[in-house]
């Protein structure tokens, strides 16, 4: 039997109304007996009912692996709603894979670096090359640390997620587990078998000038940039743009740091983008939201919707090339709080381009408060970036 999928979503702010209209509508397209995964999100406005939330969908479905969490927006298979109520759920039934779902607090994170321990926590060893969802809480969990530690362990896995964005203290949000809910710590899940999670990370940026050396640079305040003074640099580039990318930069001005300093050219796959904080014209210095090394390469960037657009289609387009004759089954899909209506002028706009390419398929997702996707061959946390991790055949050529 083939691997199914079926999603909801409503933007009901009736409970009970809300579960009902995405349980009707995952049983018009849902044509299996068995469920072993469902992905859920509901908005704040729901926070207070979260355990009655995993009841109903325990007992509807009986997922044997159901995580989700809490979120300041909510993405469903053809609609996006940003501040108001919503949930959307994703289920499926994939019986040639292993599917499990873990609770992680930060006192789990330092024995991941041990393989016999990873796979005892996760469900899977470095060898079974898994695929991990992961969702965190912002307030209760460091997430940098865990990334570090499962590129280490698992090097060749794809990682990818969100994290949890419905409040904004501790506390705030709620993670879904199985049948329990949670304050604190990180829920994700493993997939190991004829399955795997395809990732694209659209962190929807055009670089601009070019690629330069960093020479001198104290923690994240970049001193000099080709042994000449970084502001003044980039004042250099800057006046030499249009009079548009002038006006794109006065207002979305990012740098991108390369990963891989052994390519002799650099696309804008190869860089990790990180915002610029702020400037020192006196000293010459600019400062970025990151720890960069001497002789590390970066290149400034510009960020508007066109851009945005332009990337995350060239991206869909290459992925789904690869996969030839195949087409994913499913998406989950993280966008930056910093997206949809913050950015594109039409609502819907990044699920609609998804669906465009991918032929219409289940998805669910979120808007993050941060975004888990590879870049450069690491796993970062991003900003303003679209990560889309797509439910694919390990037969799949890509």
């Amino acid at each position: 039997m083939k691997a199914q999928f079926a999603s909801g979503v409503s933007n009901s702010i009736d409970l009970e109304e809300a579960l009902e209209s995405v349980f009707f509508q995952i049983a018009q397209n849902f044509h299996s007996n068995e469920t072993n995964l469902a992905l859920l999100f509901t908005t704040g406005h729901f926070a207070d009912s979260c355990v009655q939330i995993s009841e109903w969908v325990n007992s509807k479905f009986s997922p044997n692996c159901f995580i989700g969490c809490t979120a300041g927006g909510i993405i469903g298979s053809d609609q996006e709603f940003e501040e108001q109520s919503a949930l959307s759920l994703m289920v499926g039934f994939l019986p040639d894979c292993n599917l499990h779902p873990f609770h992680l607090t930060q006192q789990n994170v330092a024995g991941l670096s041990d393989p016999p321990i990873a796979k005892q926590i996760l469900g899977a060893s470095p060898e079974e090359n898994p695929s991990f969802l992961l969702l965190p809480d912002p307030f209760s969990f460091q997430t940098t640390a865990l990334l570090e530690k499962l590129d280490a362990t698992y090097p060749t896995s794809p990682k990818l997620g969100g994290l949890a964005s419905a409040g904004f203290q501790p506390g705030a949000n709620r993670l879904y587990y199985n049948e329990e809910t949670f304050l604190d710590g990180m829920v994700g899940l493993s997939m190991t078998g004829s399955m795997e999670i395809l990732p694209i990370v659209s962190q929807g940026c055009r670089p601009i000038g070019h690629p330069m050396m960093i020479t001198d640079i104290d923690k994240n305040v970049v001193k000099t940039l080709g042994n000449r003074p970084a502001f003044e640099v980039l004042q250099g580039v800057v006046s030499e743009l249009s009079e548009e990318d002038q006006r794109l930069a006065s207002t979305a001005l990012l740098a991108g740091v390369v990963i891989d300093e052994y390519k002799s050219e650099f696309d804008r796959g190869d860089f990790l983008i990180r915002n610029l904080i702020g400037g020192d014209p006196e000293n010459g210095y600019l400062v970025i939201n990151d720890h960069v090394l001497p002789g590390q390469t970066i290149q400034f960037q510009v960020r508007d919707a066109n851009t945005a657009e332009e990337e995350l289609s060239l991206l869909l387009q290459g992925a789904l090339g690869r996969l030839g004759s195949k087409r994913p089954l499913a998406a989950a899909v993280f966008n930056c709080n910093g997206r949809g209506l913050r950015l594109f002028a039409n609502r819907n706009h990044d699920i609609e381009l998804l669906q465009a390419a991918a032929e219409q398929i289940p998805s669910t997702g979120f808007f993050c408060a941060g975004e888990i996707g590879p870049v450069g061959g690491r796993t970062f946390i991003h900003g303003f970036t679209s990560c889309i991790g797509l439910f694919v055949s390990r037969e799949s050529e890509i």
